[in-house]
């Protein structure tokens, strides 16, 4: 049953990435409720999954604080936020459903190297972008982050699917 769940989850965010994919980069927004939805679900699967409560209540609480500090701060826009703890989840669910023996700095340093890859990606799109539209990217430009974490996240639930 809980396979299933998670197939099903696993369709639903690799579309909701690619739709997020398009819009942050035609409107730049995300839509919020799906994200907010499928947050709670990755969540859920994980606790389900593992049973691991300790660490998920501090992955989450940490996840937590970090999307709370970047709506406070508006570093990020709140669809860039929301992607943000998304990402979170589903890379607290890979790591605890794959099995890993690692400690708590390794989880920590593979996290932030997802991060700094969904960051250059979303760069690259950047380049791309301007490119496209004959503009010149600069300190003022507005670079659209998701498309890079949603690059990373359908990485992430690929291989939660193909590679266990």
């Amino acid at each position: 049953m809980i396979q299933e769940v998670m197939l099903i989850t696993v369709a639903i965010t690799v579309a909701f990435m690619v739709l997020c994919f398009a819009t942050d980069l035609r409107e730049r927004m995300i839509y919020a409720f799906p994200c907010m939805t499928l947050i709670a679900l990755w969540a859920v699967l994980g606790v389900i999954s593992t049973g691991q409560f300790m660490l998920i209540g501090i992955a989450i609480s940490v996840h937590l604080a970090i999307y709370f500090a970047l709506k406070i701060t508006g570093i990020w826009g709140d669809g860039d936020s929301d992607v943000f703890l998304l990402y979170g989840m589903i890379f607290m669910t890979m790591m605890l459903t794959g099995k890993y023996e690692i400690g708590i700095t390794m989880y920590m340093i593979l996290e932030l190297i997802g991060m700094v890859f969904a960051l250059v990606v979303s760069f690259v799109v950047a380049l791309i972008e301007a490119k496209i539209k004959g503009q010149k990217l600069t300190k003022k430009s507005s670079v659209a982050v998701v498309p890079g974490f949603a690059v990373v996240i359908i990485l992430m639930v690929v291989k939660m699917v193909f590679w266990r």
